[in-house]
């Protein structure tokens, strides 16, 4: 995947503010919906990085799909590490629960990715068998 320079540095950008919000613990308003973030963030985060990259390209979508699952066990083992590292807890724990959020959140995104896909070719056969 050929990535533009303006592309490549909005992706590094959003990486970095990212990796720096989950690095930090949450606001006390948020605390109890925990879970319910990790599947919102990974499901907009998806479908976002998959309009601006792969397009209509299933490898790239698969490419996003795995980079955001990697990406979302290693926020959360580093959590672990940094709060060993700093002995205080700066966040949270590696939770098995949050990945399992993170994927659902991801999987959903694939679901609404793939009807869109979906939905554009039955309209664009029917815009070519029907031209007015």
């Amino acid at each position: 995947m050929k990535i533009k320079p303006n592309k490549l540095l909005i992706l590094i950008s959003l990486f970095i503010l990212v990796f720096s919000g989950f690095m930090l613990r949450l606001p006390a308003v948020f605390r109890g919906h925990d879970r319910e973030l990790h599947f919102l963030f990974y499901l907009l985060f998806s479908l976002f990085l998959n309009l601006l990259f792969a397009q209509k390209k299933i490898l790239n979508h698969v490419l996003i799909f795995f980079f955001l699952l990697l990406f979302g066990i290693g926020i959360e083992w580093m959590q672990e590490v940094l709060n060993k590292i700093l002995n205080k807890k700066i966040h949270g724990r590696f939770d098995p629960e949050d990945v399992f959020f993170n994927v659902m959140g991801l999987l959903c995104a694939s679901g609404f990715w793939f009807t869109y896909l979906i939905v554009n070719k039955i309209l664009n056969s029917n815009k070519n068998e029907n031209p007015h």
